[in-house]
C-alpha cells in the first residue's frame, strides 16, 4: 500500500502585508515550499488551492510559479479545507494524475478589511444571524444553558491560546498576554461571545507538498508521515435533532472523523504527543476538546483549570496561538504547525520529542459543518 507525507512547507510572514494580493502571497508560499523540499518546479504536476476572502478565484499561482501542474483543483469547505486538500492530494497521486502535489491557502482579508460573514445570506431562512461568528454565538449560548458554564470558561481557552502565542517571533500576537479580565471585560461581537472569543483577520499564505512517502524520503527536510484522514459533515448526520442546530448546538459530532482517523492510523488518543484543534472562535476549541475526548462534556474550562493545553503540559495544543493569536490561513495553519511541530521547528514552544499530531480543521458552510482530521507521524505507521 502506498504511503504518504507532507515533504514541503512554505510559511510567508502573517500581519497587515500591504501593496500585495493572496495570488502574490500564494506565489510567496509556493516558492517557500519548492526551497523547503528541494524540488524543481517542475516536478510539482499537482496545483490545490482554497481561495482567500475577498479574491477571485483565478489560482494563477500555479502559472506565475511555473509550476508543471497536470492537475489544478479549486476546494472550498471553509475552515475544513486544508485537512481535506491532503485527502484530495492523495486522491490525485493514487490516480496516477500527479506525483508531487501542492496545496496553498492564501489571504490578504486584513489589507482589504473584509469583514468575514457579511455575505452570509439564506433565501430560504425566517430568521438571522448567518455568519460564522453568528452561528458560533449560539453555540456559546446553547453550551452555557446546557451545562451550567459561562463565559469565563471560554476566557481560560482565550488566555491559554495566546499564552502559546506570546514567546513565538513568528505570531502575530508574540509578547502581548491577555487575563481573564482582558477577555472578560473585552467588548461584545455576538453575545455571548466576546471579541477575544474571536480569531484573528490576517494577511499571509501557506503551502505545503503532498507525495509518497518513498519519494519524500530522498527531499531535503525530514517527510512527516500522513497516518490517518477522517472527515464527517452535518449533511449526513440528519436525525430527530437535525433540525435543532440551526439554533446551535451544545456538543459536537465528530464521527466518522474521530473513528476513521484513528483506525487509519492504528491509534489512540493516548499515543498523540500534540494537537492542533480549530480555533476560529473559543466555543469551537471547547467543543472539539469534548467531542475529542480530552475531556468530559462541559468539562473544557475545568480542564485547562487543571494545567493542560498550553505547549509545555502534558497535553500540548495550538502550540503557536493558531487563528486566536498567531495568524488566520484557515484549516493550513494547523496543518503547518503539525508539520513544524514534528520537525522540530516550533521554536519557543517546540514540544520535546514530538513524534505524532492530531490535527482537526472545522468548516461552517452553506450545506452545514464540516468536520475533517488528520493524524501527522515522524516515522510510518
Amino acid at each position: 500500500m502506498t504511503r504518504y507525507a507532507i515533504a514541503g512547507l512554505g510559511v510567508t510572514p502573517q500581519g497587515t502585508i500591504p501593496n500585495t494580493s493572496a495570488e502574490q502571497l500564494a506565489w510567496d508560499a509556493i516558492e517557500l515550499a519548492l526551497i523547503d523540499a528541494g524540488l524543481t518546479r517542475d516536478q510539482v504536476n499537482g496545483y490545490i488551492f482554497q481561495p482567500g476572502f475577498g479574491e477571485g478565484a483565478a489560482g494563477v499561482a500555479a502559472s506565475r510559479a511555473a509550476l508543471g501542474v497536470n492537475s489544478t483543483l479549486l476546494i472550498n469547505s471553509s475552515g475544513a479545507t486544508g485537512i481535506l486538500a491532503i485527502a484530495s492530494a492523495i486522491g490525485l497521486i493514487e490516480s496516477g494524475s500527479a506525483d508531487y502535489v501542492m496545496c496553498v491557502h492564501a489571504t490578504n482579508a486584513r489589507s482589504q478589511t473584509v469583514t468575514i460573514g457579511a455575505d452570509e445570506v439564506n433565501e430560504h431562512a425566517v430568521f438571522g444571524l448567518f455568519s460564522p461568528s453568528a452561528q458560533s454565538a449560539l453555540m456559546a449560548q446553547r453550551y452555557f444553558h446546557k451545562y451550567s458554564t459561562s463565559s469565563a470558561d471560554l476566557a481560560e481557552i482565550a488566555v491559554a491560546l495566546r499564552g502559546n502565542a506570546v514567546p513565538r517571533a513568528d505570531a502575530m500576537m508574540a509578547n502581548r498576554p491577555i487575563s481573564v479580565d482582558d477577555h472578560q471585560n473585552s467588548r461584545f461581537i455576538v453575545r455571548p461571545l466576546h471579541l477575544l472569543d474571536y480569531c484573528l483577520v490576517s494577511d499571509g499564505a501557506i503551502a505545503f507538498i503532498v507525495t509518497s512517502a518513498e519519494r519524500a524520503a530522498g527531499l531535503r527536510k525530514p517527510a512527516v508521515h500522513i497516518l490517518g484522514v477522517g472527515s464527517c459533515h452535518e449533511a449526513g448526520q440528519g436525525g430527530p435533532g437535525q433540525a435543532n442546530k440551526s439554533m446551535g448546538a451544545a456538543d459536537f459530532n465528530v464521527e466518522p472523523a474521530r473513528s476513521r482517523v484513528f483506525a487509519k492510523a492504528g491509534m489512540t488518543l493516548d499515543d498523540i504527543d500534540v494537537f492542533q484543534f480549530y480555533d476560529a472562535f473559543t466555543i469551537i476549541v471547547a467543543l472539539q476538546l469534548e467531542a475529542w475526548g480530552l475531556c468530559g462534556p462541559g468539562e473544557a474550562g475545568d480542564w485547562l483549570r487543571a494545567g493542560n493545553f498550553c505547549w509545555d503540559s502534558a497535553r500540548p495544543c495550538n502550540t503557536s496561538g493558531t487563528l486566536h493569536s498567531w495568524g488566520y490561513v484557515q484549516g493550513f495553519t494547523h496543518v503547518a504547525e503539525g508539520v513544524r511541530q514534528l520537525r522540530g521547528e516550533g521554536g519557543a514552544t517546540q514540544v520535546p520529542d514530538a513524534r505524532t499530531a492530531l490535527v482537526t480543521n472545522v468548516g461552517i458552510t452553506g450545506a452545514g459543518q464540516a468536520q475533517s482530521a488528520v493524524i501527522l507521524a515522524t516515522e510510518p505507521a
